[in-house]
């Protein structure tokens, strides 16, 4: 190789590794609010780039993160994750894609040490905002299971029964469609919040093709 074509191809080494520590600096910058663990970072990054060629999107916490990726989705889970925690990400990624989106937000909102409703209802609205579109779902917050050790007993159904019901008001408000929860047998968790891996397959089922499921009889 002359070294002409050397230096050609070196400068085009580094302007892909600018371009790849510009693409992480960025998913840093995104996911801030919540995290700076290089996990999540380097997963968002990963999110930025497939989050345009996506045909549906579905943003959620631990529950989204668990679950395995139904045919045509990308799911942007966070373990942990709060509404207000994935404000700024969702916004990123909701302007990155065109696709279907179902928000399935709210479970961690619900825990003692997270608990401030009017937070969480103006989270919720500015993701609404943000990721607002024709096909734009807000999924119901499947309820923990409280007979379930050990962490059944750390969401507060209360607060999860008033945040769904925000949810509906808000979907009905923002022309967005709202995907309510299903009939639950016991023990569809196993630990209390997150979900067997049956009932982890329906869940993705349902929030990544929600119109099938208000369709089916």
């Amino acid at each position: 190789m002359s070294q002409r074509a050397k230096t050609i191809v070196g400068a085009v080494g580094w302007v892909f590794v600018g371009l790849g520590l510009a693409l992480l600096a960025f998913a840093a910058w995104a996911i801030a609010p919540f995290s700076l663990k290089p996990y999540h970072v380097f997963r968002t990054a990963e999110l930025v780039l497939k989050a345009p060629f996506a045909e549906r999107l579905v943003i959620g916490d631990s529950r989204v993160s668990f679950a395995k990726a139904p045919r045509g989705s990308l799911l942007a889970g966070y373990g942990g994750a709060t509404s207000r925690d994935l404000e700024r990400v969702s916004g990123i990624l909701c302007t990155l894609s065109n696709a279907q989106v179902t928000i399935a937000l709210g479970i961690n909102d619900t825990t003692p040490w997270e608990h401030d409703e009017a937070a969480s209802r103006s989270a919720l609205g500015r993701i609404v905002t943000d990721c607002q579109r024709n096909d734009l779902w807000l999924a119901a917050i499947w309820p923990a299971e409280a007979s379930k050790p050990p962490g059944g007993k750390a969401y507060d159904p209360v607060m999860t029964a008033t945040l769904n019901a925000h949810l509906e008001a808000l979907a009905q408000i923002a022309g967005a469609r709202f995907l309510p929860a299903p009939r639950l047998e016991a023990n569809y968790t196993y630990d209390g919040v997150h979900f067997t891996e049956p009932v982890s397959r329906d869940y993705a089922r349902r929030l990544a093709y929600p119109e099938q499921v208000l369709a089916s009889p």
